[in-house]
């Protein structure tokens, strides 16, 4: 009787057939091609990112943004991530935004006044796109979801995140371009 153990060598001999693959085998080809087509994919969806990246709190050294003033006290992120596609679609999500000033008192590690935030977009140093204010808590926390008209030659894009103090939407807090 001849030896018919099973392996992936085998399986091409056309003696045994097809059906002498082992399931183990068959499944991580398959597992293989549906890892190759995600990557793939992955690879199309990140290409048409504009902006994917952290966002970076102002550090109140007077340094503009573009044509964006910069904040008047130094502040500090916990975490945060910007992402805009070249559709317009932007989802921001900040985490623990808060004033790392202790010339504020006991304003110091809270957003001080600071009530909303406002994305926008810079192309070439200048706002080509801004959302509406989203709230921003007590702890410094704001999210963002919706569409920015982004300009088809966008140079240069850059994300800031803008506070609004006194019902005034004013310099940068965080962005991801200095």
């Amino acid at each position: 009787m001849k030896n018919r153990r099973m392996s992936i060598k085998n399986s091409l001999d056309p003696e045994l057939g097809e059906e002498s693959m082992p399931l183990v085998a068959k499944g991580i080809v398959s597992a293989a091609t549906a890892f190759v087509a995600f990557l793939a994919l992955s690879a199309t969806a990140s290409a048409a990112d504009i902006v994917s990246k952290e966002l970076t709190a102002c550090l109140a050294e007077k340094k503009p943004v573009g044509d964006v003033n910069s904040c008047g006290k130094k502040w500090k992120i916990g975490s945060s991530w910007v992402r805009v596609a070249a559709d317009g679609s932007v989802s921001v999500e900040v985490s623990g935004l808060v004033l790392d000033d202790t010339s504020v008192g006991d304003a110091n590690g809270s957003p001080d006044g600071v009530d909303a935030i406002a994305v926008a977009l810079l192309c070439g140093g200048k706002v080509a796109a801004q959302a509406d204010p989203v709230p921003l808590s007590k702890k410094g926390d704001a999210k963002f979801a919706g569409k920015l008209a982004v300009p088809q030659n966008c140079t240069s894009p850059v994300v800031v995140v803008r506070e609004r103090y006194e019902g005034k939407i004013g310099g940068w807090l965080a962005g991801t371009g200095q």
